[in-house]
């Protein structure tokens, strides 16, 4: 597996793990903790989707 498809991989995991934070904070809007995954899971998620762009742009 090449390191564009291995960055897609996680992409898609994070996108599931993300969708379950949403739903989380969604349920507990007061809880920190809930939105500091929410948030942190996000920058993740963007991290992750740079990379590609990165890798892409770069073939």
């Amino acid at each position: 597996m090449n390191q564009i498809d291995s960055l897609k991989e996680q992409i898609a995991k994070t996108e599931v793990v993300l969708a379950e934070s949403r739903e989380n904070f969604e349920k507990n809007p007061n809880s920190y903790s809930a939105q500091l995954l929410l948030l942190s899971t996000e920058n993740y998620l963007a991290d992750l989707l740079k990379q590609l762009d990165t890798l892409q742009a770069q073939r």
